[in-house]
């Protein structure tokens, strides 16, 4: 049985990670969380990262513990996997040592609009991490191409794993206006920072309304924008037309989506597009930015319509024709969900991350 040690920033409990880590338990590996804070996560054992205090049987210094301590997770583990390249402390010799996996997911590569930069040690440290790992793992070829670019790395030696979707969570319901009338649906549910664009969706809204009158917007989440976005809206008149709705778990994202005739994704930066796949999967077509990783999850006139970033009429304009051609929609809607089917369902997802696993600890120990 394989034993993997997963350092995780916060708690563990991010949407992803409680789908990975009780999918790998169930594989029959054996799953133990590092977390920044307390947590835990089903299908695995848990701890809060702590350096020892100094005793009698480990008098060295803090930063000698630190180090001693993050060796013996090395030592302990046949894989060591970083999600999210937060500082831990990892040294090239400490990371060398054994199996190391880094999977950076986004904002610690390319940072969001509005959040500034991180510091020059944490960029180093990243760096490090991914140029000293055994595997590097990314979402997908866009996301990878700037992983590479960012710590000079050959990105033909990243493994390509994506986020995936549970069919069966995310399955197909009729909706009340399936047959094109009498009132339309549409839905955003990336929340309200500024990286998700939020503010050019609500710009959006009244060039919709021109054409389309009967629209009704559905707005999920929370953020530092919320309270401007609820104020934009009351200036353009359009409040009437939007509904908020408070951030929702993960469970009830399917529900919602049921309810909707299109999804709209206005993010300026994205590595992946995880909700695309789960509105894709739903048989729900989405109007998204052309940024990032979206060209990759949501397919040009197959399942949905890229427009450009910043630009409400490009967003208002895609809406209004899908809105008006049910029969287009409902191809997307079909084509989005063998996509899924095909390319991002979980369980094969899942078993890729085994085999990287067991390819990258071959190595290591074909070098030992």
């Amino acid at each position: 049985m394989m034993k993997i040690c997963v350092f995780v920033l916060g708690d563990g409990r991010a949407v992803h990670l409680q789908r990975i880590i009780p999918g790998l338990s169930e594989r029959g590996l054996k799953i133990h969380v590092v977390s920044a804070k307390p947590g835990a996560v089903r299908g695995a054992t848990a701890e809060t990262f702590q350096v020892p205090p100094r005793n009698l049987a480990n008098p060295r210094g803090w930063r000698v513990r630190w180090r001693k301590h993050l060796a013996g997770f090395m030592r302990r583990f046949d894989v060591v996997h970083v999600h999210f390249l937060h500082d831990w402390g990892f040294t090239p010799e400490i990371m060398e040592s054994g199996c190391f996996v880094a999977t950076p997911w986004g904002s610690d590569i390319v940072a969001p609009p509005g959040e500034g930069e991180p510091p020059a040690e944490l960029v180093a440290a990243r760096v490090a991490m991914l140029r000293h790992a055994s595997a590097v793992t990314t979402w997908g070829p866009w996301f990878a191409s700037a992983v590479g670019e960012y710590a000079g790395i050959d990105v033909e030696r990243i493994e390509l794993l994506p986020l995936g979707v549970d069919p069966k969570l995310f399955h197909p319901a009729a909706r009340a206006n399936a047959n094109g009338g009498p009132e339309f649906h549409v839905g955003f549910f990336k929340g309200f920072r500024e990286v998700y664009g939020a503010t050019y969706l609500i710009e959006a809204v009244p060039l919709v309304l021109e054409d389309l009158p009967q629209t009704r917007f559905h707005l999920v989440g929370d953020g530092p924008q919320l309270d401007d976005c609820r104020a934009l809206a009351q200036r353009l008149g359009v409040d009437a037309a939007i509904e908020w709705i408070p951030r929702q778990p993960h469970s009830r994202i399917p529900k919602l989506l049921a309810g909707w005739d299109l999804t709209v994704i206005t993010s300026l930066r994205e590595s992946f597009g995880a909700a695309a796949l789960e509105s894709a999967a739903m048989r729900v077509p989405v109007v998204a930015t052309r940024v990032g990783g979206l060209p990759e999850t949501v397919r040009e006139g197959e399942t949905g319509l890229l427009v450009p970033p910043e630009d409400p009429r490009a967003v208002a304009d895609a809406l209004v024709k899908l809105l008006n051609d049910h029969a287009l929609r409902r191809r997307m809607g079909d084509a989005g969900r063998s996509l899924v089917e095909r390319e991002y369902e979980w369980q094969g997802i899942l078993d890729k991350w085994v085999k990287t696993y067991e390819t990258a600890a071959g190595r290591v120990a074909a070098v030992a």
